[in-house]
């Protein structure tokens, strides 16, 4: 193999006491979960996010995932959606069903079963750089936007993508491109797009940030067919000069939003006047700010994770003052992502150590800790309709969907 080949994702060494403790984690998942679905892809996912539809004839949901080759194979950058069953249609209480040897219930032979793993529905070819982060629009999830490592956003519109077109048709590479630059000769290699969040009150405001620092509000509704590009922002922010890692908008309104960074600041903006509402102390966190969430049921309650393994949980209203409380999840964190069934519950994922930790952020207690990942993780993402189901995407070309047991879950309460 070649030198450059040492770059890819997945090709990273795993030392031995990470696979001391994937072996252990491997003996006991009958006893860790209700649902485990583990899937090894080419290449790693670095987003995801469960649709809000389901199948509830076959338990079947869809899941946004991409392909992330590090600009080593660019015809193999993709986004895609794939569908899987955790089973939940099937009935597993007869004692007809009760294996003796691996004392477990299984379905009876005569049942029909689903695809075991992730079947992949549509593929859409990444038109430029590598896709940093995916999410769908929530008042329509046909339109997908991606942010890009060319510094471009780009709109998809899935049903003009994959099989289900029509073969004379030739589909264009993407429906619309968010960009201040005119053309791709233009843009700024440096200045990725690192993150974005759509707006829930207000259909078709897409808030983005930027490596550079910026952070850049877009409005689609400003798309016409004669030009798919979009190069002026409703609104532009400098937040960090160092760079910004994450926004999000607040749940319930349509103009505040908070952003994170790395010079270990988190800020709230208004986006009607383009100007800080409040903002974090620096030296509250430490290696960077790298994820921010908005609890869905509070929107006063903002969390903010950073490179040193914290977890700060904040009054927005307070945001200049010390947060309500802090979570050491042990080392660096990836991302955050509040449950949205059940208020208190947030999941942390680990950027270095490949854990995903769920905490209870009322009593500050771990509740559950996902160890199957070998490499660090990209993403995770809530079911929003089973609130103990996840998805987990790793450096390890892993998706992971998983439900923890019950039992330990109760145990915990």
């Amino acid at each position: 193999m070649s030198q450059e080949n040492d770059d890819i994702p997945g090709n990273q060494p795993i030392d031995e006491e990470r696979q001391q403790r994937y072996i252990k984690w491997k003996k006991n998942t009958r006893l860790l979960y209700d649902y485990l679905n583990t899937n090894s892809s080419k290449w790693p996912s670095l987003t995801c996010q469960f649709f809000p539809d389901l199948d509830t004839t076959t338990d079947t949901h869809r899941l946004l995932l991409s392909s992330f080759t590090s600009s080593q194979l660019p015809d193999d950058e993709s986004l895609y959606i794939a569908k899987i069953s955790t089973l939940g249609h099937l009935s597993w209480s007869s004692l007809n069903n009760f294996d003796m040897d691996e004392m477990e219930f299984k379905p009876d032979n005569s049942t029909k079963l689903p695809p075991k793993n992730l079947v992949s529905e549509i593929s859409i070819r990444f038109p430029g750089g590598d896709c940093n982060r995916a999410r769908y629009l929530p008042q329509n999830p046909d339109v997908i936007s991606a942010a890009s490592s060319d510094g471009s956003i780009y709109v998809f519109d899935r049903t003009k993508h994959g099989t289900t077109v029509s073969r004379s048709a030739t589909p264009k590479p993407y429906e619309i491109r968010l960009s201040t630059a005119s053309d791709i000769v233009h843009v700024d290699q440096l200045n990725e797009a690192v993150s974005l969040d759509w707006n829930r009150r207000k259909e078709g405001l897409l808030a983005s940030c930027y490596a550079g620092g910026q952070i850049l509000v877009w409005d689609i509704s400003q798309y016409a067919r004669s030009n798919p590009l979009i190069d002026t922002p409703v609104c532009s922010l400098q937040f960090d000069t160092e760079g910004a890692n994450d926004v999000t908008w607040m749940p319930s309104h349509d103009s505040l939003l908070a952003a994170c960074g790395e010079s270990n600041t988190v800020a709230l903006y208004d986006t009607r006047t383009g100007t800080s509402v409040s903002a974090t102390q620096a030296h509250l966190h430490a290696g960077g700010a790298n994820s921010c969430d908005f609890n869905p049921h509070n929107d006063f309650l903002l969390a903010s994770a950073d490179g040193n393994g914290s977890l700060n949980l904040w009054d927005i209203r307070k945001l200049d003052r010390s947060p309500i409380q802090t979570i050491v999840h042990g080392s660096s964190v990836s991302t955050i992502k509040w449950n949205p069934k059940m208020e208190t519950v947030i999941a942390l994922a680990g950027q270095d150590d490949g854990l995903v930790k769920l905490w209870d952020a009322a009593s500050g207690q771990l509740i559950f800790t996902h160890g199957g990942h070998m490499l660090g993780v990209n993403d995770i993402a809530w079911s929003p309709h089973d609130p103990h189901l996840m998805c987990s995407v790793s450096n390890d070309n892993s998706v992971h969907v998983w439900r923890p047991s019950s039992h330990l879950i109760e145990a915990q309460n």
